[in-house]
């Protein structure tokens, strides 16, 4: 009887591709809190200056 790989290379591809949409979701939500930190810098920044 011959093994078929059909299962385990799409279970392996889901994987993958699962896991590329985690860290793509990581890596917005890291933006997003970076660009929120430089707003709040830069607000505090402007306010010690006036």
């Amino acid at each position: 009887m011959k093994k078929r790989h059909n299962m385990v290379s799409r279970t392996r591809l889901t994987n993958t591709s699962r896991r590329r949409q985690l860290l793509k979701r990581l890596h917005q939500k890291v933006t997003i809190r970076r660009q929120q930190f430089q707003i709040c810098e830069f607000n505090s920044d402007l306010a010690e200056a006036c």
